[in-house]
């Protein structure tokens, strides 16, 4: 008995080497985020959008960083999150739906309030999507193309959702949130004037892009989004599509094949820039970020604006 007893001891203490927490316990990741309130949004223009309203009333994480919504996967440290925070704002619209919604139920937090700020657009202003079948792990982006941050009339309307649930939270910091939404939306306002100036000379604003998500931009600031690679992110066309794509570029003549960081160039991408070399087209791979994703360092107030300034840049640099 003695001899079983020492082992015992042996055991728990070598647990406890390995453990020094609890088989159980994790970190508390709101520790490191402090204000009065707690807020959890879905992934990073979300993230920067509220953080440029609510300032340092209180702390906001992104469940997304260098992962974005397309490929997010569930974890035990989501669970922590959801069950402190007082507001999840997501985008909806089917994008990051599925893990916001298995989220909601393993919460356990029935303060917490969940905000969709793509029910804020109304459907006139959104984009029907041609995305129809499922991508990779059954990825859909349903009716409508949920890219709705990459619009300037969407952004506006997500600014002032942002706003009014920030004040039904914290009535006493609303005339703070109010202000701040006004410059933000200013500067978004700002940053659409400055970049339609900029490509207004530009005779030829035809681009193809990688997959469906640069509609809203394109919208915002006059250019024409010829055509779609992959139908949904990882959906690599086959032969006959991608024969479809090369004419759809033969017949327009894009400016452009816009790419994305979070994808390597050596995909469909560089492969159609080589069917079309073959037709004797230069036509460059230009990287134009949908913002879906962001290291967390660089995770910040003005991160949004930031980025975007870098995608009008690459357009008016690259477009004929």
């Amino acid at each position: 008995m003695h001899v079983l007893s020492k082992y015992i001891v042996t055991l728990v203490l070598f647990m406890g080497l390995l453990f020094p927490f609890g088989c159980t316990q994790m970190p508390d990741p709101w520790l490191e985020v402090p204000g009065k309130f707690k807020i959890l949004v879905s992934f990073p223009p979300i993230y920067s959008m509220v953080k440029s309203i609510v300032g340092e009333r209180a702390g906001v994480i992104s469940l997304c960083t260098t992962t974005g919504p397309h490929d997010y996967a569930f974890n035990p440290k989501d669970t922590i999150l959801l069950r402190k925070a007082d507001l999840f704002f997501y985008n909806g619209l089917d994008l990051d739906n599925l893990f916001v919604e298995r989220l909601a139920r393993d919460a356990s937090n029935p303060k917490i309030k969940f905000c969709s700020l793509g029910k804020k657009v109304p459907k006139n202003l959104r984009i029907e999507s041609k995305e129809q079948k499922p991508g990779h792990e059954g990825h859909n982006h349903g009716s409508f193309d949920p890219h709705i941050w990459l619009g300037i009339p969407q952004t506006l309307l997500m600014i002032n959702a942002i706003r009014d649930e920030l004040s039904l939270l914290d009535p006493e910091g609303a005339e703070d949130y109010k202000s701040r939404a006004s410059n933000l939306a200013a500067a978004i306002e700002e940053l659409q004037k400055d970049g339609r100036s900029k490509l207004d000379g530009k005779k030829n604003k035809v681009i193809v892009t990688f997959h469906e998500s640069l509609g809203y931009l394109g919208l915002s600031f006059g250019v024409e989004i010829a055509g779609v690679i992959q139908k949904s992110p990882g959906d690599t066309p086959n032969a006959v599509e991608l024969a479809k794509i090369v004419q759809l570029c033969v017949e327009k003549k894009p400016s452009l094949i816009a790419v994305e960081p979070q994808y390597p160039k050596t995909t469909s991408a560089k492969i159609l820039q080589e069917e079309l070399k073959k037709r004797g087209m230069e036509i460059p791979l230009v990287e134009i970020d949908p913002l879906e994703t962001c290291n967390a360092a660089d995770l910040a107030a003005g991160w949004f604006e930031d980025k975007y300034k870098q995608n009008l840049e690459a357009l008016v640099k690259n477009l004929q």
